[in-house]
């Protein structure tokens, strides 16, 4: 016949359990609390990535403008065919060969 395990070992074997069970709830939650901060940091990089893009665009963009302002500030001298005649185009018309014969037969 089984004789059943003593008061003091099953209040050993309880506070095992309470105890391993208390410790891996503290993995689980500072996992948590890490992988937390992880997010959180990769989530301020990101927006301080797309926050530096952001004005380097708007500063391209202000470049820009002051290069067109300055350009139409600039005397306008006119085209070029009224400066001078151009050198070297063809004759025909948007300077494209004549069509194959053998093409339109």
């Amino acid at each position: 016949m089984l004789q059943e395990p003593s008061i003091l070992s099953q209040l050993l074997g309880v506070a095992t359990i309470i105890i391993f069970v208390s410790i891996a709830y503290a993995y689980v939650v500072r996992q948590e609390k890490l992988e937390a901060e992880a997010k959180k940091k990769k989530q301020e990089f990101e927006a301080k990535v797309l926050e530096l893009s952001e004005e380097l665009y708007e500063a391209g963009r202000y470049d820009e403008h002051q290069a067109i302002r300055k350009n139409i500030r600039r005397k306008f001298q006119g085209f070029t065919f009224d400066n001078e005649r151009p050198e070297g185009l063809k004759p025909e018309p948007l300077a494209l060969p004549a069509p194959s014969m053998k093409v339109l037969h």
